[in-house]
């Protein structure tokens, strides 16, 4: 029972949840379609492909994790490295073959966009354990774009299930310039919510990413400067989230019957800037790993927040 508990932080497994929850949100909701066999794979397969870079991440990690989180690391003290690298094989190979069936049940002989996008993805997850996670910025930006990938995924999915049947095509433009927009709005908030997390994440972690001669923005530029990265971006995101429920309503009749988007933007300004500002202008010493830790927490929980406000767009 241990092992099976200490697999499932392996993988994540609060992080597959809101992906998996994500992919359904933006069927069910924003584009307003009925669960189908090859929609189903499409979630399975993202979400092992994602446990898979979870799984090879703490493998490259092991140094790191040793000095950041010795209590908490997995690999090598639960799991063997060699263990931990069949997960990753099994979970990733498992995850293209669900991929690629779901592809050719949707797309039939076009199948293989989709399915050349997941590969495409696990080869970055794969890359960014082994050599960019340690590199300035550009690890960042990958995780980013992965995660906004997943919101995007079931729009690109149904569309080129389409590209056969230009009737259809026909039938659905109006549909499919609306929805495009929505799921455009929610891809960019996702990838900004992520790399702000990811820099927070850079921050609470810079002892043994120092260490292990890692080049994030914290280590390259400073913590100073990490900050205002975070400041600016948070900003950035909540100018965002108000611009989008203006835009919606005016340009397609739409609103977010709720205050859940908001919600998630204010959590950024009252919680992660006002913390950051706090550190820049008073007390260098209140920058503690626990600080960026609740930080990074806040983080996830907003942006579930605006996830679920999917569900009241009307």
């Amino acid at each position: 029972m241990k092992k099976i508990g200490a697999f499932f932080k392996l993988v994540r497994w609060p992080n597959l949840i809101i992906t998996a929850l994500t992919m359904c949100l933006v069927w069910h909701c924003i584009m307003g379609l009925p669960s189908t066999l090859a929609f189903t794979l499409l979630v399975i397969a993202m979400v092992l492909i994602q446990a898979g870079g979870y799984v090879i991440n703490d493998i490259f990690d092991m140094d790191i994790d040793a000095i950041n989180k010795p209590d908490k690391r997995i690999v090598g003290k639960i799991f063997t490295e060699r263990q931990a690298k069949l997960y990753y094989i099994a979970l990733t190979i498992i995850g293209l073959g669900c991929g690629l069936a779901a592809s050719i049940m949707a797309n039939g002989k076009n199948f293989y966009t989709i399915f050349a996008a997941l590969i495409l993805l696990a080869c970055f997850l794969y890359s960014y354990s082994s050599r960019y996670k340690k590199e300035l910025v550009i690890g960042n930006l990958i995780v980013s774009l992965s995660v906004a990938f997943a919101v995007f995924l079931p729009w690109l999915f149904q569309v080129l299930s389409m590209l056969g049947d230009q009737e259809m095509l026909l039938e659905n433009q109006e549909w499919m310039h609306v929805t495009l927009h929505i799921v455009l709005i929610y891809t960019v908030f996702a990838f900004l919510m992520t790399l702000i997390r990811e820099i927070i994440k850079n921050m609470e972690d810079v002892k043994g990413d120092g260490r292990s001669h890692c080049r994030t923005i914290p280590i390259v530029w400073g913590m100073n400067a990490a900050q205002i990265i975070v400041l600016v971006l948070c900003f950035l995101t909540f100018l965002m989230i108000c611009y989008a429920e203006s835009y919606l309503n005016n340009e397609f009749g739409l609103k977010i019957t709720s205050y859940m988007l908001y919600a998630s933007g204010l959590l950024l300004v009252f919680v992660v800037m006002t913390n950051n500002l706090y550190t820049l202008i008073s007390n260098k010493d209140g920058r503690t790993v626990k600080m960026f830790h609740f930080q990074s927490i806040v983080m996830k929980i907003s942006m579930l927040i605006g996830v679920l406000s999917m569900v009241f767009i009307k």
